[in-house]
């Protein structure tokens, strides 16, 4: 993921899609539509939507994956102010994996938007 500077003024925010199934008939209609998802959410709340990162064919209980992982060493550098995602699940599942990663971001300064309603 590229990460460009914000504009003045503008919180910037990173977007996150995953899939776990990449055996479906096409999983990347299912990121795209993730992804359509999160670029309305970051118009509709004003934010400077600097990238997009993806985990394809990941579960949401590994906590070891590489977009998440990447996300979360950006948000300790303070290299974006919100995350934004569909819905919780696309972090993670479990309870307790999914408050980690909000202490985490929160660490850095950074909130999470989603979509679910």
């Amino acid at each position: 993921m590229k990460m460009t500077s914000a504009k003045a003024g503008g919180r910037r925010a990173i977007g996150y899609v995953r899939v776990a199934a990449i055996s479906q008939a096409d999983p990347r209609s299912a990121m795209e539509a993730q992804a359509a998802r999160i670029r309305a959410l970051a118009t509709a709340e004003g934010l400077d939507l600097i990238g997009i990162v993806e985990d394809s064919g990941k579960s949401a209980l590994d906590m070891t994956r590489e977009g998440l992982n990447e996300i979360l060493a950006a948000a300790a550098e303070r290299r974006f102010d919100v995350v934004i995602v569909q819905d919780w699940a696309r972090l993670a599942r479990d309870p307790d994996d999914l408050q980690r990663i909000l202490d985490l971001l929160a660490g850095g300064g950074v909130i999470v938007v989603h979509g679910a309603e």
